[in-house]
């Protein structure tokens, strides 16, 4: 590199010497350091660019490109020195330097940069180099703007080349270091350009006005909370069937699964023929020479608090029967979800195992526990230090319940020593669930460690219940590594049959229910059985679209897919005197799709947002720059085909940041967007694991259908439009006016259409930004992986869809009855 740093001065001074002319001065030094120096690649760098307005055509000198930035260079002949240049390195972009040759050539690549809306300029001489913001979007003038001067070539590949390169290189403009630098940040969203900011859609959305005869059933039965009923309705509610589905063929994607934790196989208690394995090995504990240390596992809302209370109230019922006169087994449970970082874990699990204690008829029996616990320590006082207090029966004894209310007060001492004893005589099983409510690693390496130590030092049976996730964080640690858990995996069971099973159970509560609500015309409406209402919702989600939409979205979250169907339950529906009319004289009838999936989507909001709906938005990467906003889109497209393509596989972390490097993404950009992705639960890392460059990735269900399903839904697109940024200001002013005629507009026919214009608007829009990844992917020969624009994709059958609806609503209203909605 020296020699090559050595040729490049030779080189200019002798360029100086011969006083080069322009063409000479770029070939033989300027595109030297753009290529070698700055590393910027073929690919990247468009040379004698048109630059036309108002029948005039000039052509900039080089124009470099990447998906998400792009800098004009103006490339001066070596001779012409910038003699205005002050000796400052940071120049304010008004006064002397915009004076003479300097100031022309600053003011001809910022009017090139106008007219080609390219952000950053740089005027250069080979030897001198000004970079400087051209167009701002952030209302800071350009006179008030800063230019970063390099004076020499000696100080550009000398003792400055360092910072030359991290603002000018290939690297540093994608690690956003000359944003950063030129207008302090590295983002261009600044104005509130999202809809939902402006329109609130009617303020608060009304309930479904049979709903507050139905609630408190609904609450029950579509609970997440059932551990906490009785055992009939935990019974009724259980299912045991895990979901295996392996090729969803509305979407032709194969389902891919997450590689194996453990070098042996789990047992699996969801499938038939190991449908009691946590049973038997509790029932085979009290025969064990040492005691059971259980690893219960499986995602988020899979149902791990279910089948562990399924397993005790139900299953094990008879095994944990208290009794009056014989020893009998313990379960004793410590949920986190009550537990406070403002105490320890190990106090919290003392306080949970005293109010065992306490209440339990065994335990809190003097005669039949405590007395037994405390024997050693009273023979040894007896012979010890209370030999002569012992000839005195009442005196010792007082003394003795001294001692054990001592350590009664203190809690712990009394806890270890009534449930040693009680294990050495029966069965005991600490059963640890909901650690991971804390996202803090140190508090759950805490609960780990305490709750292990505890178990081993009082010989107890430990089950412990947590997140695949939480065990890959943890399964490292010394903690686990000394302690030899028999795990279980709790598969994800069919979301069609949970809700099959709780509307059963909530037909079952409002049978022969009476009631009555205003109906939507004012009308008081009765019914004589509520439980029919149920039928007919029953009957429009099992086995429908909007039944596969909760399936789909729940992402095997029976908690998220219990909360969906609560809450379109309660919002969803506008009209239920319809439906129960028209059932009752045709016994058909199917509540409208559309008004359940919105409701989903909006959940308790009157308009979508990303923050509160339980699905994120694939057309907003939340990056702060316009042209990273559809990132998202791009990898998920990515991830998606590759499934459809391979059936199995998935895409490394480094890989993906390759490819998005390559169109002019930085790392931390990628990481983001994985992140995202991740949390939003459109992807999953094949380990388990948090998002890093060290995971590899595959799309889910749920993100197969937002490519190939989702994005040709009408009632998707509209809402989640409301949420995401228009860069734009034409497109964001056409958004606006339509969104302020949709307000104002009564007829519902029209309404409809121009809800479909915006829709038609907002989606072109999209497109035109997910080009110029695509191009940029194209132009770098990516992997065909890369190579698709979902957007277009799915773009006739959106024209199909909201056709239909605006269809349907002329049959249904006539195109000028001016019905409301």
């Amino acid at each position: 590199m020296k020699d090559f740093i050595k040729e490049l001065l030779e080189r200019n001074s002798h360029l100086t010497l011969h006083n080069a002319n322009e063409a000479e001065t770029r070939k033989k030094l300027i595109d030297k350091i753009i290529e070698e120096v700055l590393d910027w690649k073929d690919f990247d760098i468009s040379y004698e660019e048109r630059v036309s307005e108002d029948g005039n055509t000039t052509f900039a000198d080089y124009i470099i490109r990447t998906a998400d930035i792009s800098i004009l260079i103006e490339a001066k002949r070596i001779g012409d020195s910038f003699n205005t240049i002050p000796n400052q390195k940071r120049v304010k972009l008004s006064g002397q330097i915009m004076e003479g040759k300097t100031g022309d050539a600053i003011k001809q690549a910022r009017n090139y940069c106008r007219k080609k809306s390219i952000p950053f300029a740089v005027v250069t001489n080979g030897s001198q180099w000004i970079l400087f913001p051209a167009v701002r979007t952030d209302q800071v003038s350009f006179s008030s703007s800063y230019a970063i001067v390099f004076d020499s070539l000696e100080r550009v590949l000398g003792e400055e080349s360092e910072y030359f390169k991290s603002l000018l290189s290939r690297d540093g403009v994608i690690d956003g270091n000359l944003a950063t630098e030129l207008i302090g940040r590295n983002t261009d969203q600044f104005e509130e350009r999202r809809l939902n900011r402006f329109f609130k859609g009617s303020g608060t959305r009304s309930t479904n006005p049979i709903y507050p005869l139905i609630e408190n059933e609904v609450i029950s039965a579509f609970s997440d909370s059932i551990i906490n009923s009785d055992k009939d309705l935990l019974e009724k509610c259980y299912v045991k069937n895990a979901d295996r589905q392996k090729f969803d063929n509305r979407i032709k994607m194969h389902l891919q699964k997450r590689e194996p934790l453990f070098s042996s196989q789990p047992k699996r208690p969801m499938r038939k023929r190991e449908s009691a394995s946590l049973f038997n090995s509790i029932t085979a504990a009290s025969s064990n020479s040492r005691p059971l240390a259980i690893l219960i596992l499986g995602t988020v809302g899979t149902g791990k608090t279910t089948f562990l209370q399924y397993t005790r109230r139900v299953a094990s019922e008879s095994y944990f029967e208290k009794s009056n006169n014989e020893l009998y087994p313990h379960w004793i449970d410590i949920d986190f979800r009550n537990f406070s970082q403002n105490e320890s874990p190990i106090n919290f699990i003392y306080s949970s195992l005293f109010e065992y204690i306490k209440n339990d008829d065994y335990f809190s029996d003097y005669n039949r526990s405590i007395k037994n616990a405390y024997s050693e320590d009273i023979k040894a006082l007896k012979s010890g230090p209370m030999f002569l207090l012992s000839k005195n029966q009442d005196n010792f004894n007082e003394k003795i319940t001294e001692v054990i209310m001592d350590d009664y007060n203190k809690v712990a001492p009394y806890v270890d020593k009534l449930i040693k004893y009680g294990a050495a005589q029966s069965p005991v099983f600490l059963v640890i669930d909901n650690i991971d409510q804390f996202e803090d690693d140190e508090t759950q390496s805490n609960i780990f460690s305490d709750a292990i130590a505890l178990a081993g030092r009082l010989n107890i049976n430990l089950i412990i219940a947590m997140r695949e996730s939480t065990y890959v964080d943890h399964r490292n640690s010394p903690t686990f590594d000394a302690f030899d858990f028999d795990p279980i995996h709790i598969e994800p069971p069919e979301i069609p049959a949970v809700l099959s099973r709780r509307f059963f159970l909530t037909g079952q509560m409002l049978s022969e229910k009476k009631g009555s609500f205003t109906a939507l015309n004012g009308a008081d409406f009765k019914v004589d059985d509520l439980s029919v209402f149920i039928d007919i919702v029953k009957s429009s989600v099992l086995g429908t679209e909007i039944g596969d939409r909760i399936d789909v979205l729940s992402n095997h979250d029976v908690r998220l897919a219990l909360r969906m169907t609560r809450e379109f339950l309660a919002r969803g529906y506008t009209d239920p005197a319809k439906a129960l009319q028209t059932f009752g004289s045709t016994k058909k009838y199917t509540l409208p799709k559309q008004e359940a999936f919105r409701s989903i989507l909006l959940g308790n909001q009157s308009v979508y947002s990303e923050e509160y709906s339980v699905i994120g938005n694939p057309f907003d990467s939340r990056l702060g720059r316009s042209n990273g906003e559809l990132l998202r889109m791009f990898v998920l497209g990515a991830l998606v085909k590759h499934s459809s393509n391979t059936g199995s596989g998935s895409l490394d972390g480094p890989t993906i940041r390759d490819n998005l490097k390559a169109i002019g993404f930085s790392e931390s950009d990628t990481i983001d967007v994985l992140s995202d992705l991740c949390e939003k639960r459109f992807i999953h890392t094949k380990s388990h694991g948090r998002a890093d460059l060290s995971s590899s990735y595959f799309a889910s269900r749920l993100g197969g259908h937002i490519i190939r399903s989702l994005l040709s839904d009408f009632t998707f697109v509209e809402n989640i439009l409301m949420d995401t940024f228009i860069s734009d200001k034409a497109v964001w002013e056409v958004l606006k006016l339509l969104s302020q005629q949709i307000t104002d507009e009564r007829n519902v026919v029209d309404r409809l259409k121009l809800r479909a214009s915006r829709c038609r608007s907002f989606y072109s829009y999209m497109i035109t930004q997910y080009k110029p990844l695509l191009e940029e992917a194209t132009r770098r020969s990516l992997d065909p992986t890369w190579l698709s624009n979902p957007l277009e994709e799915m773009l006739k059958e959106l024209e199909d869809n909201m056709q239909k609806a605006i269809d349907s609503a002329e049959r249904n209203y006539g195109n000028n009855k001016p019905k409301k909605a």
